[in-house]
């Protein structure tokens, strides 16, 4: 944990907030199809599940209590690593909160997630 880092108790509330609520959209994209959906929806839907799925992967691990401490450094990780469009899905979640993400955001920060490594994105 860097002075950089954001509140603790604030990002694991967060990231809690961010899986529950991807979960729960992964659930309803998942649900069964209406009968007359094309092919090309539901092909749809199972790439929304994926890209969901695939924002979610290290963050249960980062919130066990032996790894909390590295929970800023994943964050920063996931971010680095992710398309417009899942950052767009992470911030209206956090947003729904009112989590300032800021500190990922700002000038600089793209570069101090490059100096941290990939020692974040194991399960």
């Amino acid at each position: 944990m860097s002075m950089d880092d954001p509140p603790q108790e604030a990002t694991e509330a967060a990231v809690a907030e961010l899986l529950s609520l991807t979960f729960l959209w992964i659930r309803a994209l998942s649900a069964h199809p209406i009968e007359d959906q094309s092919p090309e929806t539901l092909a749809k839907r199972r790439h929304q599940i994926h890209e969901l799925a695939d924002i979610c992967h290290n963050l249960p691990g980062l919130l066990h209590p032996s790894r909390r401490h590295n929970l800023a450094e994943g964050l920063r990780y996931l971010w680095r690593t992710s398309s417009q469009r899942k950052r767009e899905w992470i911030t209206a979640c956090w947003d729904r909160v009112h989590y300032d993400y800021g500190w990922l955001t700002e000038p600089g920060s793209e570069e101090l997630a490059a100096g941290t490594g990939n020692s974040a994105s194991g399960g």
